[in-house]
């Protein structure tokens, strides 16, 4: 099974159905991720995508310099990490679906190191972000993170562990509103 999915129709539906493919797909995928791209080509000005993540996928800590990116979450909970350019945390957005008490839409206007990290068995959410698509060049690795798999996973876990344990310990000394 593919794990990119491309629409050919004017208009564009995504139902149950589609969730299901994608959640498939994402699970067979050797990345563990699958998305179905609502526009119809690379160099569409406007990139939609409605993707599916599995919970131990990775990414790298990276940033885009001249795109914005928009998430609206479907199903399941994932963390974005927001980063210095020293790699510490300056921020985190815990995503889920409208009803879950979450953020369920976030968008980043500015170059900022980022990366997701999946909490849930499955993420689905809705992407938006600037065209067209360039697959090598449009983004900058951070040079501070790691790039084997089970040393990434170790670094994103223990930055937002330490994340939370600071703000818990922030959160102590001060009441909340």
């Amino acid at each position: 099974m593919p794990e990119v999915f491309r629409n050919d129709k004017d208009i564009a539906e995504v139902g149950d159905d589609w969730i299901a493919r994608l959640k498939q797909a994402a699970a067979e995928s050797p990345l563990r991720r699958s998305r179905l791209c609502l526009h119809r080509k690379n160099e569409d000005h406007v990139q939609e995508m409605v993707i599916a993540l599995c919970k131990d996928v990775l990414f790298r800590p990276h940033r885009h310099m001249k795109k914005s990116e928009s998430f609206h979450i479907i199903e399941g909970e994932l963390y974005v990490l927001i980063f210095d350019d020293n790699g510490e945390i300056i921020r985190t957005i815990h995503m889920g679906p409208p009803g879950s008490g979450r953020m369920f839409c976030y968008r980043l206007s500015m170059s900022a190191w980022h990366a997701i990290l999946p909490m849930s068995e499955y993420v689905i959410f809705h992407e938006t972000t600037d065209g067209p698509f360039k697959p090598q060049g449009a983004s900058q690795f951070a040079p501070w993170a790691p790039v084997e798999p089970e040393a990434l996973r170790r670094f994103l876990e223990a930055s937002l562990q330490n994340w939370l344990d600071a703000e818990s310990a922030l959160g102590s000394r001060f009441p909340k509103r």
